[in-house]
């Protein structure tokens, strides 16, 4: 077994002269490493065969990837699952190999490097020891859940025994990461040492374990938190609470896999770990064929696909080094302090210092509990603070790469603040408007150089929401689209790139979506059942509570806009929002709008609001039939943008609405919704509403077209 064997399976093992069986993880020609099913079966045998070999005294796990130790397994695998049983296999395979690695008769540890996710971290529970760098790279989770199923190689069992119940809930549950300090202090991990010295740290851990010593003493758990543990009533408290919690946020039908998890941590603490493998690997069996898995699991390819090319456009991207953004306001502000957390130096300006100290204020509150959170420390939280720099002044604009546009929308002072801005910056900096609902060819019209304007519209609130449309005007230049979209990348957003039109994608579809809900207000549904419908549909927030969270004065502005290009279809929104807006209802930020609000917390509906856009006498229909009307508005105006060519494919239309609008994830979209539903019956409804309540509803041609066909909008069968 001596030598350093390559084989296309990506594992590489020698042993040294010290007993120390090392397995480096290196897949060829790939960034990270995954756990697929051939890789699986190599690490399987090569443990059984060294089981025979009296030179092995010990194991070691590393990895042949900067930044990356184990990424989990092949999504692409996961996704040709076809039925339960070649799940629970895939799982019992998977449980099978680390099984090996924790049942070896010598000790074994993992070098964590990077990230270790998934199957990655399961491998690591796996081993004796785990031990881990210190530094930013290292990120250690399970995130099973966001794809709607739960660890499948162990996770839900050895987590909880060697973490506690209320830590591996919090793991499991959010599928978010912690970094190398907080695993350690969870005892996620034994130990974190510098970079530099992972791996001879690693193995001295293990030259200790094979002489009989105690590398180090790990940390003993409050007996408090025994006691929850041990004592049967107050563990099914704990999970009890946590269940009902979990319900208060999501629907069980919709996101099983929540609710099953935790059935698989109770069976942690209350079976022996043979049963609770098997217990794992039954729900997740069930799990993975699931709708909201397959619909989860494609979002996750998705978003891949999408981070790789800038929707068609070819160039080299620039790299930028500094930026200027042109507004402090909420969304501007907002955007500058991304910026600086990912340390690139940003100037933020405003005509005033009050909503530049605001911007500030708000960057420094958002670093200092992150810092409570143990997710950055304060030295580190000082540094990003010294990358945002304020002024009421145009200094520094000319060594801009990228200025960010955030002013108020309106198109004179957007044109304004271009030719101010143009007659400062360099040559081949970017222009990047962050407009929501006008055409960045109308912003560019009068400039001196349009190719080098672009739209980049994020979504409130900037730090949260994770889509950014990059929107390439007629004269934009395919370096400026691809430019914005390697920075949209670094700062973490998935950037879907969209034709330059009133509104772009996503706005233009809610919009259609909050006028059908107008319409049903006026015809005299009540607003609590209209959103409680859309709620029980799925969406995050009934299309009322959005309208009040966006401003009820920006919604009017931004319908105004759309009605001037889109006419009957938007309907009669604007004049109903301004009967709002000059009773002096604008929503959450002005303590009141459809519903009345009370330190940022919604109360009651206000009983005011149907009277003042002339409500019919109140009605009543099921839930059901209200979802109807909203959604296939969504869905057909989603065909209409790919007719228009807004967007490039269904898949971009989807994701765009999943991340910037709060579509359930678990549905995948509109229009994969509408394919799970069958075209002809989309159609079949789209017309009978057309018939009953206007034109408006008229099916897309796109939709009667592929449906008359027998096709499906993703091109299947």
């Amino acid at each position: 077994m001596n030598g350093a064997a390559a084989p296309p399976d990506g594992i590489r093992h020698e042993t040294g002269p010290d007993g120390i069986l090392r397995i480096v993880f290196d897949r060829p020609g790939a960034k990270v490493n995954l756990l697929t099913r051939e890789v699986l079966e190599r690490l399987g045998r090569l443990i059984e065969e060294s089981r025979g070999d009296e030179r092995v005294k010990a194991l070691l796990f590393l990895s042949g990837k900067t930044g990356s130790f184990l990424a989990g397994v092949d999504i692409d695998e996961m996704a040709a699952v076809k039925d339960a049983w070649d799940a629970v296999q895939a799982s019992r395979l998977g449980q099978t190999v680390l099984q090996k690695i924790a049942d070896a008769p010598w000790p074994s540890a993992c070098a964590i490097g990077g990230a270790c996710l998934g199957g990655g971290t399961e491998l690591a529970l796996a081993c004796t020891y785990r031990i881990a760098a210190d530094g930013p790279a290292v990120r250690i989770g399970l995130p099973e859940i966001q794809l709607g199923i739960v660890p499948g190689f162990g996770g839900t069992q050895r987590l909880p025994r060697l973490v506690g119940l209320v830590h591996a809930l919090d793991l499991i549950l959010t599928g978010r990461p912690v970094d190398a300090r907080r695993a350690e202090r969870i005892g996620l991990v034994d130990r974190i040492v510098p970079a530099p010295k992972l791996e001879h740290e690693a193995r001295e851990t293990l030259r200790a374990a094979v002489a009989g010593r105690r590398p180090f003493v790990r940390r003993r758990r409050p007996l408090a938190v025994l006691a929850v543990e041990g004592i049967p009533l107050l563990r099914s408290r704990v999970i009890s609470n946590t269940r009902r919690r979990t319900a208060a946020r999501i629907a069980p039908a919709d996101y099983p896999a929540p609710f099953r998890a935790l059935e698989a941590v109770e069976a942690a603490f209350s079976q022996p770990l043979p049963q609770g493998l098997d217990l794992e690997a039954r729900i997740l069996g069930e799990l993975l064929p699931t709708r909201t898995s397959r619909n989860l699991v494609w979002l996750f390819r998705s978003r891949a696909e999408l981070k790789r090319g800038a929707g068609g456009f070819q160039a080299t991207p620039r790299k930028i080094r500094k930026v200027f953004v042109l507004g402090a306001g909420v969304m501007g502000a907002g955007i500058a302090h991304l910026v600086a957390d990912r340390e690139i130096p940003v100037r933020m300006r405003d005509l005033g210092w009050e909503p530049l100290l605001r911007g500030l204020r708000s960057a420094r509150r958002s670093w200092s509990a992150e810092v409570r959170r143990g997710g950055l420390s304060p030295q580190d939280a000082r540094t990003r603070m010294a990358f945002l720099s304020p002024g009421v002044g145009l200094d520094g604009l000319g060594r801009a790469d990228l200025v960010v546009e955030t002013v108020v929308e309106d198109l004179a002072v957007k044109q304004e603040a271009l030719a101010e801005a143009e007659e400062r910056i360099g040559e081949r900096a970017i222009f990047a408007t962050g407009t929501s609902t006008l055409p960045v060819t109308e912003i560019a019209a009068r400039a001196l150089r349009p190719e080098r304007v672009v739209g980049l519209h994020f979504f409130h609130p900037p730090h949260r929401m994770p889509l950014v449309e990059v929107v390439a005007g007629q004269r934009t230049s395919p370096e400026a689209v691809v430019t914005v979209h390697a920075f949209a990348l670094e700062l973490g957003k998935t950037p879907v790139v969209v034709r330059d039109s009133p509104g772009f994608l996503v706005n233009r579809i809610v919009m259609l979506y909050v006028g059908e809900a107008m319409r049903l207000l006026a015809e005299g549904f009540r607003v609590d059942a209209v959103d409680s419908a859309m709620r029980a549909f799925g969406m995050p927030v009934g299309p009322f509570e959005l309208l009040d969270a966006m401003g009820l004065d920006s919604a009017r502005q931004a319908a105004q806009i759309l009605e001037a290009a889109f006419g009957k279809r938007i309907g009669a929104l604007s004049a109903a929002l301004g009967a709002l807006v000059e009773s002096g209802r604008l929503g959450v930020k002005g303590g009141g709008g459809f519903y009345r609000y009370r330190d940022g917390r919604r109360g009651r509906t206000d009983p005011r609001v149907p009277g003042l856009i002339g409500a019919a006498r109140r009605a009543e229909l099921p839930g059901e039939t209200l979802q109807e009307r909203m959604v296939l508005s969504m869905v057909n105006e989603a065909a209409i943008c790919l007719e228009d060519g807004v967007a490039r494919e269904p898949r971009d239309v989807d994701v765009a609405m999943l991340l910037g609008a709060g579509f359930p994830a678990s549905r995948g979209g509109p229009l994969r919704w509408a394919d799970a539903i069958g075209l002809p019956t989309v159609v079949d409804r789209l017309s009978r509403l057309a018939d009953a309540h206007g034109e408006r509803f008229r099916p897309a041609g796109l939709l009667r077209d592929s449906g008359k066909d027998g096709k499906a909008l993703y091109g299947l069968p």
